[in-house]
């Protein structure tokens, strides 16, 4: 070791700007984070699971190359030498990517970085796994048919979340203080709520994306942190890429001279209402921020019924995503996945048209409410992480609408908001819930900077 003698957790547990401080005072080096990284996961008992390929021989080249600029004082920024891992829905050169299927499992490495991967590393972040993604990222569970199970951290017989398991379980374990994951429906924030994290969907293409998929306007990257600051520097390396032409804006953080306006809902985009414990400590949290003095405004919105809609474009997109393969290939996908690719090949184009006016619907209501309002507030998701036998039964149904069960999330998807998962306490069985904070298009700083002012609240 570099400096001092430092335990394994005592290194794992620190933050970004921690590594980096310690980096820079000799105290420690990514190589020694590295060397505790992965004896931390090989001599996890508890089954965790939350990668699905890892490469010590890289991340120790990694590391060592970072040690040299700490050294030499060329450090690259606030992420050299710290551990990032990468969904298994993004690629990585030389690396497969299976996407949580055994329908992939012949297909060759990718040849070169995703756009988000490349500016990860010329930041100096240390790539060196990645992590579980449930089948194509396609539904909101913890499992797929590739790698198995990935369990929840904080209780290993319930959910990660999904479809950024690996991500959130990764996170929340202490393997590292970030995580970039993917949210085309809720699929980062939903598991920082159920595990207990930050989970960050920026402005669409805020973080490059390429290739994309059949899901291209819903989906985008996002980061997974244990806080609201180290959100901002797993969102530092980000920047415009032309392979994603989406991401060609520029970056401003906009900031507003007055008091914010802020809007607040317990229900969104389907009828299911949170759990009494998750709706009480969302109450409190609307009491903690009206006795600091904001202008907070219960909003009604009637977008309940939008869960189905989103869901037949959903079927939609999966029947596009696999309809050019052959059948021998098909088969191989999960019984749950074909049944939705089945569902997509069934639609007629008056229900799928009647779906896709409805969302676009959703986003013109949501755009009118952010002309009044700058930030809305929901929970994250309308319960604390399901045990892993219930989240399988509900996923095994062939008729299951993951939107149904969980409104909150899509809707700014469809409407391409930026917004901010964060813990806001404990609800049953000592798990916990998140709270959810949206914002204006374009305004991810502002995001980013109410929320933590809200964790340094809700932490009080």
């Amino acid at each position: 070791m570099t400096g001092g003698a430092e335990g394994v957790g005592s290194l794992l547990s620190k933050s970004a700007a921690q590594l980096s401080s310690a980096y820079r005072a000799n105290e420690c080096s990514p190589v020694d984070v590295i060397h505790a990284l992965r004896a931390a996961i090989e001599q996890d008992v508890r089954g965790i699971n939350a990668f699905c390929h890892l490469d010590w021989p890289a991340a120790l080249s990694a590391a060592q190359e970072s040690e040299r600029r700490y050294r030499s004082g060329q450090v690259l920024g606030r992420l050299d030498g710290v551990p990032v891992s990468i969904k298994d829905l993004v690629n990585v050169a030389g690396w497969p990517t299976r996407r949580g299927s055994l329908a992939t499992s012949d297909f060759p490495p990718a040849a070169v970085d995703a756009p988000a991967v490349a500016q990860l590393r010329a930041a100096g972040a240390i790539v060196f796994g990645k992590t579980t993604t449930t089948e194509f990222g396609w539904t909101i569970g913890s499992e797929n048919p590739y790698s198995g199970v990935t369990r929840n951290p904080l209780d290993p017989e319930r959910s990660a979340g999904g479809s950024s398991s690996g991500a959130s379980a990764q996170v929340a374990a202490g393997w590292g203080p970030i995580a970039l994951g993917s949210d085309a429906g809720g699929s980062v924030r939903i598991p920082a709520a159920f595990c207990g994290l930050v989970g960050f969907k920026p402005t669409f293409g805020g973080i490059p994306l390429a290739p994309s998929s059949a899901f291209a306007e819903y989906a985008h990257l996002g980061v997974l942190t244990r806080s609201v600051d180290d959100c901002y520097a797993a969102m530092s390396p980000f920047a415009p890429d032309p392979l994603d032409p989406s991401s060609l804006f520029p970056r401003v953080d906009v900031s507003v001279e007055r008091p914010l306006r802020i809007g607040w809902s317990s229900v969104l985009g389907s009828r299911v209402q949170p759990d009494p414990l998750v709706a009480r400590a969302f109450g409190q949290t609307i009491g903690k921020l009206a006795e600091a003095g904001y202008d907070l405004e219960e909003v009604s919105l009637g977008l309940e019924d939008a869960s189905e809609s989103m869901w037949t474009v959903w079927c939609s997109r999966i029947f596009e995503s696999f309809q050019a393969w052959p059948e021998s290939r098909r088969v191989l996908l999960s019984d749950e996945l074909r049944d939705a690719y089945e569902a997509g090949r069934a639609l007629d184009m008056a229900a799928l048209a009647a779906s896709r006016t409805r969302l676009r619907e959703m986003a013109t209501t949501l755009a009118g409410l952010f002309c009044r309002i700058d930030m809305l507030l929901t929970p994250a998701a309308p319960s604390v992480a399901p045990g892993l036998d219930k989240e399988r039964a509900a996923s095994g149904r062939r008729d299951f609408n993951w939107f149904d069960v969980n409104g909150y999330a899509y809707p700014f998807n469809v409407s391409q908001q930026p917004a901010l998962s964060l813990p806001m306490g404990m609800a049953e069985h000592g798990l916990p819930c998140g709270l959810q904070i949206a914002g204006r298009s374009y305004h991810d700083g502002q995001v980013l900077k109410f929320g933590s002012v809200a964790e340094g609240l809700l932490k009080s």
